[in-house]
């Protein structure tokens, strides 16, 4: 009887080598790139990425602390495979709610100018009393000019909830020269990267070149179909762990803090009723921030209908009130999105960085800033013990596009400069009075000190060489380095 051989690779690679001859496996086929080939058609689905389709409402089951805990031992693994909650599955959706990008663009002077066709246009509009004009029907944009821009930006474009900014600086200076704003609506249907790369496509045919980009702001949701927000007990603030140093605005409790942090955020605890019922809470303000709140009671109170229809359709309802929606939603601005690196050159700068660490993102903003308990927390004892609540744990599975591995670091300085310079203040106070200047001469105790330290430094500087050496290696001393 004779056997058949198999031809697998593996199987090839295991009889070359008993064979003494050599065999190489061939390269695995290289995976698709998720940003590329967005469709154009109709601007609304990419079945290679679903972070962008605009229905992402799937059931996905969740692990419990103690199972994942049970997975961890070799002999549950065998016996046991991968435990779930026994529970009925839920449905969950999640996307980008806001984004902001900034950009630094130089136009192609061969090319119409894009600035003057605006700045004519704007004239146009002041002169009648209207608050803005149509002037561009392209790329599926139908783009109005506002009469007024903003601080930084002269010009205001809308589409929808799309609005672009521009100002007339150079693409070389600190501050960038346009910036794109996705509402919401936009960013769950047609998706914010279609959005995204549409308006880019449209600044290109008016001579626009990207030098380079930044996400300013971005707001991660996940909206928890058919959960109360009533049910599940988030207005005890003894219940939530939190990771800064703060204390509760309202009755003096501090929330609880797993490391201090060299910039601690301000982190209030609001929660909010409508009628006496509770609707919602926010934690944190400014660059970071949660807010959890009735999204179904959300849009009852904007009284905007196309908004109604919008998300009935993405959680799959024929009305949006069908059943309860409870929103999780993460606010996080540029401070502290550059604080998220897998090395100190990799970070969240432009938005193909953004969707790699989207999944790190939510793992860090659910797991180590953020947590919602079971039970009230003990803040005497060892708080990271504390069980997580079940509706929480379903927060920190929701499945994100991108990778683990951004990590959140904060600048650090190694010394102390406002203790080295009130030292300085003490010393050069001492000179002066051992020199009998009047204590009340304000203006001849710090000329004599500028004059001071003038002559000191220079004198010091004579050996050129070896003054920079000690500079150098002061500034070393100093100098930030990353820390998590």
């Amino acid at each position: 009887m004779t056997s058949r051989r198999s031809n697998s690779f593996l199987s090839q690679k295991l009889r070359s080598i008993i064979q003494g001859t050599t065999f190489d496996l061939p390269m695995p086929p290289a995976e698709p790139d998720p940003l590329t080939g967005i469709p154009f058609a109709d601007h609304r689905y990419n079945h290679r990425y679903p972070l962008l389709l605009h229905k992402d409402a799937r059931r996905i089951q969740v692990r419990t602390t103690e199972d994942l805990a049970a997975c961890l031992d070799p002999q549950a693994r065998l016996t046991s495979g991968s435990p779930v909650v026994q529970t009925a599955p839920y449905r969950v959706s999640r996307g980008l709610d806001f984004l902001k990008v900034s950009f630094w663009i130089e136009w192609n002077p061969q090319i119409a100018s894009f600035l003057g066709i605006l700045d004519f246009m704007k004239k146009q509009v002041q002169e009648t009393e209207k608050d803005c004009i149509p002037v561009f029907k392209e790329n599926g944009f139908d783009w109005n000019l506002y009469r007024t821009g903003t601080a930084k930006y002269s010009f205001r474009l809308r589409s929808g909830d799309i609005t672009l900014m521009f100002n007339k600086r150079k693409s070389d200076g600190q501050i960038p020269n346009c910036r794109l704003e996705i509402g919401s609506l936009s960013c769950w249907s047609p998706g914010f990267y279609s959005i995204y790369e549409r308006v880019k496509s449209f600044l290109a045919g008016y001579g626009a070149k990207v030098i380079k980009e930044r996400v300013s702001e971005v707001h991660l949701a996940a909206d928890f179909i058919g959960t109360d927000i009533k049910a599940v007990d988030l207005c005890n603030q003894d219940k939530w762990i939190i990771k800064a140093q703060s204390f509760n605005p309202h009755d003096k409790i501090p929330l609880y803090h797993e490391d201090q942090e060299p910039e601690p955020e301000d982190l209030d605890f609001n929660p909010h009723y409508t009628h006496r019922k509770f609707t919602g809470v926010d934690m944190g303000k400014g660059d970071m921030m949660l807010r959890v709140y009735d999204k179904v009671t959300e849009l009852k109170r904007s009284r905007a209908t196309h908004k109604q229809q919008i998300f009935s359709e993405i959680w799959g309802f024929k009305q949006f009130d069908e059943q309860a929606v409870t929103r999780v939603e993460y606010q996080v601005r540029r401070p502290k999105l550059r604080e998220f690196a897998i090395s100190e050159e990799e970070r969240i700068d432009t938005v193909s960085d953004l969707v790699k660490a989207l999944r790190s993102l939510w793992g860090y903003l659910t797991t180590e800033w953020t947590r919602h308990t079971e039970n009230p927390v003990n803040r005497n004892h060892n708080q990271s013990k504390s069980k997580v609540s079940e509706f929480w744990q379903k927060v920190q599975a929701v499945v994100w596009s991108g990778m683990f591995g951004y990590v959140r670091t904060h600048p650090v300085k190694h010394r102390d400069v406002v203790q080295l310079r009130r030292q300085a203040r003490g010393c050069l106070m001492s000179v002066c009075a051992s020199l009998e200047v009047e204590p009340d001469d304000i203006d001849k105790i710090v000329y004599l000190c500028k004059d001071l330290i003038e002559e000191d430094l220079h004198q010091l500087f004579e050996d050129e060489q070896a003054f920079k050496e000690r500079m150098i290696t002061k500034r070393n001393e100093f100098r930030a380095t990353l820390a998590g």
